[in-house]
């Protein structure tokens, strides 16, 4: 095909996905810093994923108090503080564009396609995310904690077009597979394209459903140059 766009997940995709064990161990690190038991804090982290990443907070401080108070804690101020630094130290060094990146997006961009960023996350993300080389190489960007909506619904991928002002059609859509993602892009109209990197093999169970993805695979960033362009 010859795509007049490409959208682009953010982890495990533009960026490396991060360990389950690493974020379970910043979470439990979080907890003792907020006096909360750890496994109730864990638990509760992974239970409100759906919320945390629609917007349902404002800011991480709101979340992470809303959070203590499910478990009927009230932490001090300075430990609140505290722990959304940690968080926000975790999420800046996950912010780290794979190597081919950068050049994978300006080539495309020289090719003359729109590029989108469209990724599920919480609302401490976007700022972060704005810092990194890539966010000025992109003509749009959706992240679900601001439009209120998820992948896969199908609603968050035409918003995508619609900022990109492109037809689900033109696009391709690159991603790990994570929240049955290619499977919400696919059933858009998109080319839904899966990247799993030689170096990735780590555990991630929002994204185990993808692993028998029957669809395209790459390797590498850069090789979305030439399904994109039907080279």
């Amino acid at each position: 095909m010859t795509a007049k766009a490409a959208i682009f997940d953010l982890y495990g995709t533009l960026i490396d996905l991060f360990s389950w064990g690493a974020e379970q161990k910043v979470l439990a690190d979080v907890a003792k810093t907020l006096s909360l038991p750890v496994k109730d804090f864990q638990s509760l982290w992974t239970d409100t994923y759906p919320e945390r990443v629609t917007g349902a907070f404002p800011d991480l401080e709101s979340y992470l108090l809303d959070l203590c108070k499910r478990l009927r804690i009230v932490p001090c101020e300075t430990s609140v503080e505290a722990a959304v630094d940690m968080m926000n130290e975790f999420t800046r060094g996950l912010m780290v564009p794979r190597p081919d990146a950068e050049e994978t997006l300006s080539k495309l961009k020289e090719g003359g396609l729109k590029l989108a960023l469209l990724t599920n996350c919480g609302c401490h993300v976007p700022s972060i995310w704005n810092q990194t080389p890539l966010a000025s190489l992109m003509d749009a960007r959706v992240f679900s904690c601001e439009a209120g909506i998820k992948k896969p619904d199908p609603k968050v991928y035409v918003l995508t077009c619609k900022r990109l002002d492109v037809q689900p059609g033109d696009c391709i859509f690159v991603g790990d597979g994570g929240n049955e993602e290619l499977d919400g892009a696919e059933a858009v109209g998109m080319t839904a394209v899966m990247i799993r990197t030689p170096e990735d093999d780590l555990y991630n169970p929002r994204r185990t459903a993808s692993d028998v993805w029957p669809g395209p695979r790459i390797s590498r960033l850069s090789q979305v140059f030439d399904i994109a362009l039907g080279e």
